[in-house]
C-alpha cells in the first residue's frame, strides 16, 4: 500500500506536463533543414513561404498520424505511404505540382486521422474499468494491476457523455500512463518502468456498441513492459472538463 500511495503521489506531481505545444514564430519554416536542401523541389519549398507553410502543416499532421494508437502494422503502412508520397513529390516539374501534392497528402492524412474505428460491442470485456463521475482539469486513476506470460497489447479507452463533447484547442486534452512494479520503493532504482503520453488530436476516435469515445493510449506487454512480472499502472487525464460521468477502460488488443 505504501508503494502504491507513493507512486500515486509521484504521478500527481507529473500532471502539470502537457502533451502538445503550439509552435511559435511569425516566419514559416519547412519540416526539414533548408541548409541541407539538395533536390530542386526542396529549393523551391525553401524559397516559397506558401510551400514552406504547406510543408510545416503536413509535418504536423504526419506527426499526429504517427502518434495514433493504431499498432505497429498501421504505423509501418503510414511510413511506407509517406515515403511513396515523397518520391512522387520529388518528381514534380513545377511549383504548382508541389502545391497540389501537399494539398492532396494533407487532405488524405487529415481524413485518416479523423477516421472512427468501429469496435465490437458484444465481445467487450475490459480488464479494468472505472467510472469517473466528473473531471475538472485532471484526474489520476491508479491501481491498474497487470501480468501476462505472452505478448499482449492493451488500449486505454475513454467514453464521454455527448454533452461533454467540445471543440479542442491547441492539440486538445492529454492522457498519460506510468507503470512500475508494485514493490517499487522511494529512493531505489526500479526493476522496470514505463511512461507514455498522448494528446487529443492523436487519440483514435472509436465507436463501440453505439457509444462514442477515444483510444487514448496503447502499450504492449512483452515490448514496452516485461512479461511474467506483476505490474501496477496509473492513468491520468490532463486538461479535461467532463461534467457528466465518463467511463475509462483498459482493453486487450492484438499485439
Amino acid at each position: 500500500m505504501k508503494a502504491l500511495a507513493w507512486s500515486s503521489l509521484l504521478w500527481l506531481g507529473l500532471l502539470c506536463g502537457t502533451a502538445a505545444s503550439a509552435q511559435g514564430g511569425d516566419a514559416p519554416t519547412p519540416g526539414f533543414d533548408c541548409r541541407q536542401a539538395e533536390k530542386v523541389v526542396e529549393h523551391w519549398i525553401c524559397a516559397s513561404p506558401e510551400l514552406m507553410q504547406a510543408d510545416l502543416r503536413l509535418s504536423e499532421i504526419y506527426r499526429t498520424a504517427q502518434a495514433k494508437p493504431d499498432g505497429d502494422a498501421a504505423l509501418a503502412a503510414l511510413r511506407a505511404g509517406q515515403l511513396r508520397w515523397l518520391r512522387a513529390r520529388n518528381r514534380c516539374e513545377s511549383q504548382d505540382c508541389v502545391a497540389r501534392a501537399y494539398a492532396q497528402r494533407t487532405a488524405e492524412l487529415q481524413g485518416a486521422n479523423r477516421r472512427v474505428r468501429v469496435l465490437d460491442g458484444k465481445a467487450f470485456a475490459p480488464v479494468f474499468s472505472r467510472t469517473l463521475m466528473q473531471v475538472n482539469d485532471s484526474r489520476a486513476v491508479s491501481g491498474i494491476a497487470l501480468r501476462r506470460a505472452q505478448p499482449t497489447a492493451f488500449e486505454v479507452e475513454l467514453y464521454i457523455d455527448p454533452q461533454d463533447a467540445r471543440p479542442w484547442r491547441e492539440g486538445g486534452p492529454g492522457a498519460r500512463i506510468a507503470c512500475w512494479p508494485p514493490d517499487r520503493r522511494e529512493g531505489y532504482a526500479s526493476r522496470f518502468s514505463y511512461q507514455a503520453h498522448s494528446w487529443g488530436d492523436a487519440f483514435r476516435p472509436i465507436e463501440r456498441g453505439g457509444r462514442q469515445g477515444f483510444i487514448l493510449l496503447r502499450f504492449v506487454l512483452g515490448k514496452d513492459l516485461p512479461l511474467n512480472e506483476d505490474i501496477l499502472c496509473t492513468v491520468a487525464l490532463t486538461e479535461w472538463l467532463l461534467d457528466q460521468p465518463s467511463q475509462l477502460h483498459l482493453v486487450e488488443s492484438t499485439p
